[in-house]
């Protein structure tokens, strides 16, 4: 019996091919639409879990469109509960002649910063002579391999910001431990592009980087460091860094969850779409039900012959959604919003995906509730007398 019965769903499913292909494939595209703003709530996540949290970020406090000076760094390095501390300035570098190639750069004080930074992995032995040549760069893996650069290589850059051409050599190649850190990303000495720079221009950073000497005391070294800039000309405004990245998923969460309402709305569009497919595969076979009825199949047998070709539906779709979603959103979506946002790297933990699942499965059979009450109902008479 059921051997058959599995038969008579398998052969309903092919009776229209489709308008149900159709169905299924629509229920895949909707179940991804549902995974996708997950996935990316997942990768945010995840990044924000990366940061260490025995640091602070220091910018100016009129935003990020100004600067501090310099030697506010040495001022942070003298604060109860500093560690450490270096100073960034953002040249916005780009090789002549090839404005397609997108990366980040940032003239660093190199020094403390590798001293502090542990998430970037790197040689022992390239970190030292990158650090003994002034002209060297400190280069992303990603970066280095597509552009085919080799230890050792000499490379001119020009600026976006300011003028002149810049000349440095491959010294280090890094690979990044922490998701989104680093990636793409060049780094150079300060005090050589700082010498090159005008003189109005000279003695500036983007941002300070501050390392407490114990984890979580970030909120209140954070404070102590505002307090003490709060009155010179260049007022800071400090944060932990994972407080930082927190705040930014916030923002982002904003959109996210508009997009989160979208896909539960699309899930009801999901049960209307299935239930109006069962309705129709009911109405065209009310006769063959009538004749079923006559041979002995009780009202709740085709009940549950209507209630299996939803969870078929259902099982297809998600089966096809899921498997979409993967190479979809952590391949090309992913690898697409790297590139131009930085953003950390989708995946879809098996969570999502089982849940994903199981709404394909369970909304495609409470669509077919109304289906399966009308079969329920059908009189014998009155569906023999129907010819489909």
């Amino acid at each position: 019996m059921g051997f058959g019965f599995s038969r008579l769903v398998v052969r309903n499913f092919y009776r229209s091919p489709l308008r149900a292909g159709m169905t299924v494939m629509t229920v895949a595209i909707m179940l991804a639409a549902f995974i996708f703003p997950r996935a990316l709530v997942e990768a945010q996540e995840e990044q924000v879990r990366q940061v260490p949290n025995d640091r602070v970020n220091v910018r100016p406090k009129e935003g990020w469109s100004g600067s501090l000076p310099v030697r506010y760094a040495d001022q942070i390095r003298e604060l109860p509960g500093v560690r450490r501390a270096y100073a960034t300035l953002v040249p916005a570098l780009r090789l002549p002649g090839n404005e397609k190639v997108r990366f980040a750069s940032k003239a660093t004080d190199m020094e403390p910063f590798l001293a502090m930074i542990d998430e970037l992995e790197a040689p022992e032995d390239q970190k030292r002579a990158f650090l003994a040549d002034e002209r060297s760069a400190f280069v992303d893996e990603t970066l280095a391999a597509e552009q085919g650069w080799k230890l050792g290589d000499r490379v001119v850059f020009e600026s976006r910001i300011y003028p002149g051409k810049w000349e440095l050599t491959i010294a280090c190649i890094f690979r990044s431990l922490r998701e989104g850190f680093g990636k793409r990303t060049i780094w150079l000495h300060y005090s050589y592009l700082n010498r090159t720079l005008p003189k109005d221009k000279q003695d500036r950073a983007s941002w300070i980087v501050a390392q407490m000497s114990e984890p979580n005391t970030g909120g209140r070294v954070a404070q102590e460091i505002d307090a003490h800039f709060d009155a010179a000309p260049n007022q800071t405004l400090s944060l932990e860094d994972r407080v930082a990245a927190q705040a930014n998923l916030g923002n982002f969460r904003a959109i996210l969850t508009a997009l989160d309402v979208v896909s539960y709305l699309i899930l009801v569009v999901v049960m209307s779409i299935v239930g109006n497919t069962l309705a129709m595969n009911v109405r065209e076979r009310t006769h063959e039900f009538g004749v079923m009825r006559a041979i002995g199949f009780a009202p709740r047998q085709l009940g549950l012959l209507v209630l299996a070709e939803a969870g078929l539906l259902g099982l297809l779709g998600a089966a096809i959604g899921v498997g979409l979603s993967y190479p979809l959103f952590e391949n090309l979506v992913s690898h697409a919003l790297q590139d131009a946002m930085s953003f950390p790297p989708i995946v879809i933990h098996g969570r999502v995906a089982w849940l994903a699942v199981a709404l394909g499965i369970g909304l495609s059979m409470l669509a077919a509730a109304t289906p399966v009450y009308r079969v329920a109902q059908l009189r014998v008479t009155d569906a023999l007398r129907r010819m489909g």
